[in-house]
């Protein structure tokens, strides 16, 4: 029981920390879009990130054992959902705000708890479905059609959204069977892939002049990535999806102080019903 209750808290220390990682990506690639375009930030985010995911594998001696998997079909499912929620939601950057984006982005709880519902069978309780509904108002708040600026960035974000969570649903399935690094190597390898294939004449190979920006960036995913995976090792992906508010709290402060992005009282108050969903789920 008590060991129990240990992983279902590191469960939630994992998933709030990918939230300030995650909160930090959206911010370095608003910035770098005055740079760069989109297309060559995830290009270069999953190929250097492959290639510091197997230098870190090497260091831990994890050898090629790291590489082995039984769930192929799985990893390239998950790659898919991951490209276009990367894509489409780093694009929405473009015309809305972080704090809209990010805000926007947690639709992905409604399609989240759905998908868990139908294919990972975890039940949704009426406690549970009560909580996603509050959070979700708080989405509502901040997310106002008055408030956001584009309704094309909107789209995008949506779109992204169910992206994400048919790749929470992958990475909740993979992570209980196989290793962190292992989700990660082949999301990385298969998300380069994808991007050299379909986006080759739009990728700018000489990227010099941002090259520390692109690897700082990079390892932010990395980091992300790896504690979103962990968090769903031993938590319920209902659950774990609803800490997952918490980076809106993130997303919007850093919007406010890094990039000067206004904060109304309705705001506010979207956040605060937001946090105080996040301290339920905790204790429940």
């Amino acid at each position: 029981m008590l060991a129990k209750l240990k992983m279902k808290k590191l469960s939630i220390y994992n998933q709030v920390i990918s939230c300030v990682f995650f909160s930090l990506l959206g911010l370095q690639v608003k910035l770098l879009l005055d740079k760069t375009n989109i297309e060559s930030i995830v290009f270069y985010r999953s190929f250097i990130g492959l290639i510091l995911i197997l230098m870190l594998s090497a260091t831990l001696k994890k050898g090629i054992k790291i590489i082995k998997t039984s769930n192929i079909k799985i990893h390239i499912l998950r790659s898919i959902f991951g490209t276009m929620a990367m894509y489409f939601g780093y694009r929405s950057l473009n015309y809305i705000s972080l704090s809209e984006a990010t805000s926007i982005g947690f639709t992905k709880v409604f399609f989240t708890s759905i998908l868990a519902f139908f294919i990972l069978k975890e039940k949704l309780n009426l406690f549970s479905f009560f909580l996603v509904f509050i959070g979700f108002f708080g989405v509502y708040l901040i997310a106002l059609p008055t408030q956001t600026s584009n309704l094309i960035g909107l789209y995008m974000s949506i779109f992204s959204a169910l992206c994400v969570a048919g790749g929470i649903i992958s990475i909740s399935f993979l992570a209980k069977l196989e290793n962190t690094l292992t989700v990660m190597i082949y999301h990385s390898f298969f998300s380069t892939i994808v991007f050299l294939v379909f986006f080759f004449n739009k990728i700018e190979f000489n990227f010099c002049h941002n090259f520390l920006s692109i690897i700082l960036l990079t390892i932010t995913a990395l980091a992300g990535q790896y504690f979103n995976s962990e968090s769903y090792k031993y938590g319920k992906t209902n659950s774990v999806i609803i800490l997952g508010y918490s980076r809106i709290v993130f997303s919007t402060l850093l919007g406010f102080f890094f990039l000067g992005e206004k904060i109304s009282l309705i705001t506010i108050f979207g956040i605060l019903i937001i946090a105080l969903t996040t301290y339920f789920v905790k204790k429940d």
